[in-house]
């Protein structure tokens, strides 16, 4: 037991120090020898060689060109396929000018459809319009013969007092001899036939002024009794219409959607859809046309927050295009945009923090020293406050 407590003390730690050592040694002879390659592009060097100032009087950011007003992607308003394409890269466009079409077909027979339903809506109200006509005339008519009823009961009134009077004359007589009995029977009976046909005029008269309510409640149906305005009837029928109208002009504005076009004056950057193609609603990371406007170019520079403190606005600048360092533009301010965003722009640089936020500053380069391409990359150089001049 005492032999064995020591081989395990002392010989398997040796052991494992000789292994690692050994392997160590094999990892240093075997590990690969990295020569100096040339670097991919050029260097970065100062704004100016001209002038004897230390590069840390400046801050170095990186810049890309855009169109003034940044690039507007342009994405379908309805998903469909492309029917037509009206521009090409390169072309000038305006305001209101058509960039591309998707399929119409549906739409155009949606508007047909609302256009016919329109115009049915508008005969029922020219017809019950043209009702309005009759429906007086049958008033004036209910009038005339709740008049005549009333001249008739006017008349049986008439004959009924005479008859009435001369049966009291007949009745009044004290001498029997002087009027026979039959005739004062004749005149009561006629008395009755009197009282009867009064009460035939009253009928009448009460089916006359029926008559007229009936004809003037139809007739208010379509034209209100004060002052001759729209009734019930009118009103229902012009809102359908207007509703019909309504859905016309829906339709239009749907079928004007499917013809996407330009809402800026300047010119066609890139093509991403050609006919025949499905053009989405909505496009994530780019437009089916990219448009930009017209004028000088800008350079979107991001300044790293550890910067933002020695960044002056007044401070000036110049712009380097990659891979050509020798050419230094100068550069005019044209905006601060005060919110400080995380960092989406790399140089590809090893040092370079990617876990930072920036504060984007946007300048303008003189037209004479426009470049070609936009959302090209400048290595960009603003004079730091307090720096040399």
């Amino acid at each position: 037991m005492a032999g064995r407590s020591k081989v395990l003390t002392w010989t398997l730690p040796v052991v494992g120090l000789v292994s690692l050592a050994a392997g160590a040694g094999f990892v240093a002879q075997n590990r690969p020898v990295v020569s100096e390659e040339e670097p991919p592009r050029q260097p970065t060097t100062a704004p100016s060689v001209a002038e004897n100032i230390d590069v840390s009087s400046y801050i170095g950011a990186i810049g890309t060109s855009e169109p003034a007003g940044e690039a507007i992607a342009i994405a379908a308003h309805v998903s469909g396929v492309v029917e037509a394409v009206h521009v090409a890269v390169g072309d000038s466009v305006g305001v209101g000018d058509a960039l591309f079409t998707v399929e119409r077909s549906r739409a155009e027979a949606e508007v047909a459809l609302k256009a016919a339903e329109v115009v049915v809506r508008e005969s029922e109200l020219a017809s019950l319009r043209a009702s309005v006509p009759p429906l007086r005339a049958a008033v004036r008519s209910a009038e005339a013969s709740l008049a005549s009823a009333e001249a008739d009961r006017g008349v049986a009134e008439s004959d009924l007092a005479d008859r009435r009077n001369l049966l009291q004359i007949a009745t009044s007589v004290s001498d029997p001899r002087a009027i026979a009995r039959e005739e004062v029977d004749r005149r009561r009976f006629a008395v009755g036939q009197a009282e009867a046909k009064v009460a035939t005029a009253v009928a009448a008269v009460e089916r006359g002024r029926a008559g007229v309510a009936q004809a003037s409640a139809e007739l208010a149906r379509f034209v209100e009794p004060e002052g001759g305005a729209d009734g019930p009837e009118l009103l229902a029928a012009a809102a359908r219409v207007t509703e019909a109208e309504r859905e016309l002009g829906r339709a239009r504005a749907d079928a004007a959607l499917l013809t996407v076009r330009s809402t800026i004056d300047g010119r066609v950057l890139q093509m991403n859809t050609r006919p025949g193609e499905f053009a989405p609603a909505s496009v994530a990371t780019e437009g089916l046309v990219v448009l930009g406007r017209s004028g000088r170019t800008h350079v979107r520079v991001e300044v790293d927050e550890v910067d933002i403190p020695r960044f002056s606005p007044e401070a000036r600048a110049w712009a380097s295009p990659r891979g050509d360092a020798s050419t230094r533009m100068v550069m005019e301010l044209v905006v601060v945009e005060p919110l400080v965003v995380p960092k989406r722009r790399l140089s590809g640089r090893t040092s370079e923090l990617v876990d930072t936020r920036v504060l984007q500053v946007v300048y303008a380069i003189d037209e004479d020293l426009q470049t070609i391409g936009l959302g090209r990359q400048f290595d960009v150089y603003i004079e730091a406050a307090g720096g040399g001049s």
